[in-house]
Order: structure tokens, then C-alpha cells, then sequence
């Protein structure tokens, strides 16, 4: 019995021998031809032109008359929804490197150890073998073309916003923007240009949500307050100030909790952003500043903040009590320094709309309406008017006993204000605000005290 098993055993051994003997031989046999070919192993493509079976200088004339035909209509498409935008050979120096394509294709098979090369030979034969066109181009180029085409498709997003007519209010709708991302584009750009032309290649484009959208404001339904200041709009320089700055505060959404910034919106007050130089004060003394005029920006929201019963966070008055609001209503701004802030203390959004026309700063402030608040007075109580004081001052150039007035001076006030809110007809609460001290400042006489000779 072992004899018969040890026979079978022996034959089947012999026989898998006899067939590894002929694959060998096959295989070295089928290595060997390849071996000795002078022409490009079978199999192989450039990008997605075979090339197998011909000598170097014939792939190269082959891949270069290939190419020409691919450039002689746009070799690539970029588009986005129903546009299309054509890239031309020319417009990216669009070139290839046949010569050096050929030699990559003839070099399968026959670069590296015996083993490398026995490998590459079979998976040749058995599953192909391409070459990436590797496409020459000026990325420069590319990527201007690039960025004029994402030009064209670039929009702003616009949110949505109240339009008040006719004391009626109405909600216009956001849109949203677009914007192409350049660098994956530029990538997939290249990975098209590393493997077929012609080719079409859908644009990478990012959505840009707007920042308000319809249903922040379908909850508004009132006007809460409105409050007017008045300008002198032949002062070009400060109506500029006036009118940037009451653009930068239009169409805000403040959310209930909420703060809001005058100087987040407004930014720094600089010629780089268009502001002009016109008369502030800075301590006491009014001198040509930047920005000039934004105060009365903040002082016109101040107050219709106020009568749209906003909570004040921020607010600083002037050094001296300034013309177009009443004494105490005042809110002074600058720069890294003085800011106006207010809260939302409501339950439901608010929104901020504002307009510099002719010689008037209008902003409005919409809200939900509350039943129970009807009105809102703000008083300025316990005023004092201060009087300056004289200050003389010895002048040696002057005639001896002369006087001459150098400074009138100014008067001082003091002023406490509230906010009184009104529930049917009736005072249901009074808060207070601020208590703010103008100082006076002296009147100075000059007494000459210079002898005259005889």
C-alpha cells in the first residue's frame, strides 16, 4: 500500500515539474524576445495613444502629430452650470516633451536590476503600461486665465434686508454668493493636464451664505425709533466723515443679547479708508483731526438707541457740549479710546438702518412692537449753567493799564438725564442715564503793563 502511494506522489511531483520547466522556458523565452527588440514593448501608452511596436523616433513623431491634432480646438473646458470658458494651447504656452515621452516609453522594461526588468516586462504584456503625458505649460498663465475666469463667476453675497416705505415695512431677499476655489481648481487643472486632452473640467465653486438671512427679520414688524441731526454740508471734508461712517452702521442686524460696537462697524478713522481731516476737539481745543464729524454719527444713534429703549453699555461725553444734540445726549467716539456701545435687551432682533443725505443724519431702528411700552420721553434734568471765570494775565508788550479780551471763555453746564417710559398715557418708569459735568473755561483779559518813556 505505502509503495502505491509513494509511486503516485513520485508521478504527480514529475509532472508539476515538467510544467514549471515549460512556463520558464516560456516565459524566459517570451523575455528573451523582448530583450533583443530594438522597438517599444507592446502595451505601453502615452497618456492614451499606444505607442507599442514602434522605434523611439517613431513614437516621438506619432505623440507630436497626436498633440497637434488635440490643440487644434480648445484643449480644455472649464465650466460652471451652464457656462463654458475655452483654454487654448496658446493662452498657457501649452507644449509636450515627445522626445522625452518616447524615451520614457522605450526605457519599460529596460531600466533597473533583472529582476525590476523581467518584472515590468510581464505587467506590460499582461496589463499594459502608460506613460502621464506630463503636459509643459506656464503655470504663470494658468493660473491668470485661472483667476479671470473665477472673476466672472465671483458674486458678493447680499443679505437680506428691510425696505420702509410709506410707513410700511417690507423684507427683501438675500442672495448668495460664489466663489471659485482657485487652488483645487489649479490642481484638478493639473491632473487633467498629467493625463488626457482635450479634456472639460467642472469649476471647484464655494457657496458665500449672506449674514442675514429672510427669516431674521420676518419677526420685525414696527419702527422703533427714529432720531434726526442736522449737519452744515458745505463743510466737505466732515460731510465725507458723516456720510462714510453713516453708511458703515446701514442695514445691522443686532440679535437680542447682543452688543453692538460703533467703532467694530465704523473701523478706524483713516485716509487709507477715504476719511478726511475736519475740526474736532481734543482736550478742549478744537484742532484738524481725522474723522472728523463721526461723532455726530454716534450721537444721532446714541438717541435713537435710547427711544428704542436699548440697554446703553458704552458712552462718554464730549469735553464740550456739542450743537446738534440737546446738552447730555452727547456720545463721544475715537479711536482705540472712546467707544459707544449699546445692547439688545429685547427678546426679538433688531435692525439698524441709517442715511446721510443733504445735510440731515436719519437712523432708524426696527424692532418687534411691545403693547405694553407706548412711548419713550428722554429729560435732561437739574441743568446748572456754569459761568467762566476771568483770569488776568500781565502783557509787557502792551501799554500800561490796557485791556485786551484774548479768550471770552465758555460756559460750563451740568445736566442729569433720564429715560421716562410711558405705558397707556401714563409714566411707568423713569431710569437713569448719566450725570455729565461741561467744565467752564476762563475768560482771559490781558493787562499791558509796558511804561511809555516821555
Amino acid at each position: 500500500m505505502n509503495f502505491l502511494v509513494n509511486k503516485r506522489t513520485r508521478n504527480i511531483a514529475l509532472f508539476l515539474g515538467i510544467i514549471t520547466l515549460f512556463s520558464s522556458t516560456g516565459f524566459l523565452a517570451a523575455n528573451a524576445a523582448f530583450t533583443i527588440s530594438d522597438k517599444i514593448y507592446d502595451g505601453i501608452l502615452v497618456g492614451d495613444l499606444p505607442v507599442g511596436g514602434l522605434s523611439i523616433e517613431e513614437a516621438k513623431k506619432k505623440i507630436k502629430e497626436n498633440f497637434k491634432k488635440q490643440i487644434t480646438a480648445p484643449p480644455i473646458y472649464l465650466t460652471y452650470k451652464t457656462k463654458r470658458w475655452p483654454i487654448e494651447a496658446k493662452d498657457i504656452d501649452l507644449d509636450i516633451d515627445a522626445e522625452k515621452l518616447a524615451q520614457q516609453a522605450y526605457n519599460v522594461g529596460r531600466v533597473g536590476n533583472i529582476m525590476n526588468r523581467v518584472q515590468e516586462r510581464y505587467c506590460t504584456i499582461h496589463y499594459g503600461n502608460t506613460i502621464p503625458l506630463a503636459l509643459q505649460y506656464n503655470q504663470a498663465k494658468l493660473q491668470d486665465v485661472a483667476k479671470s475666469i473665477a472673476d466672472a463667476v465671483y458674486s458678493n453675497p447680499q443679505s437680506s434686508s428691510l425696505l420702509y416705505q410709506n410707513s410700511k415695512i417690507s423684507i427683501l431677499p438675500e442672495r448668495t454668493g460664489y466663489n471659485v476655489d482657485l487652488e483645487k481648481t489649479l490642481a484638478a487643472l493639473s491632473t487633467v493636464l498629467n493625463t488626457k486632452i482635450p479634456a472639460t473640467l467642472e469649476l471647484v465653486v464655494n457657496e458665500l451664505p449672506p449674514s442675514v438671512l429672510s427669516q431674521d427679520l420676518s419677526g420685525i414688524d414696527s419702527l422703533l425709533s427714529v432720531y434726526t441731526t442736522q449737519f452744515d454740508s458745505h463743510n466737505e471734508n466732515r460731510s465725507k466723515n458723516i456720510t462714510i461712517a453713516t453708511k458703515n452702521i446701514n442695514n445691522i442686524l443686532v440679535r437680542p443679547g447682543e452688543t453692538f460696537s460703533f467703532n467694530q462697524y465704523v473701523g478706524e478713522r483713516l485716509s487709507e479708508y477715504g476719511y478726511q481731516e475736519a475740526p474736532v476737539f481734543i482736550d478742549g481745543k478744537l484742532v484738524l483731526d481725522w474723522g472728523g464729524g463721526v461723532c455726530q454719527v454716534s450721537s444721532t444713534l446714541y438717541n435713537a438707541a435710547l427711544l428704542a429703549d436699548m440697554g446703553i453699555e458704552e458712552r462718554t461725553s464730549h469735553f464740550h457740549p456739542p450743537s446738534y444734540v440737546p446738552l447730555g445726549r452727547d456720545a463721544a467716539v475715537a479711536d482705540n479710546l472712546l467707544d459707544f456701545k449699546f445692547k439688545n435687551t429685547s427678546s426679538n432682533n433688531i435692525y439698524i438702518s441709517s442715511e446721510a443725505s443733504n445735510n440731515e443724519i436719519t437712523i432708524y431702528i426696527f424692532g418687534k412692537s411691545n403693547p405694553a411700552l407706548t412711548g419713550i420721553r428722554i429729560v435732561g434734568a437739574n441743568q446748572k449753567v456754569i459761568e467762566p471765570t476771568t483770569a488776568f494775565k500781565e502783557d509787557p508788550n502792551l501799554e500800561l493799564g490796557k485791556q485786551v479780551v484774548e479768550y471770552e471763555g465758555q460756559k460750563g453746564f451740568e445736566v442729569t438725564t433720564y429715560r421716562v417710559k410711558i405705558a397707556n398715557g401714563q409714566e411707568s418708569k423713569q431710569e437713569f442715564l448719566a450725570y455729565d459735568e461741561f467744565q467752564a473755561e476762563d475768560k482771559i483779559i490781558r493787562i499791558g503793563t509796558k511804561i511809555l518813556s516821555k
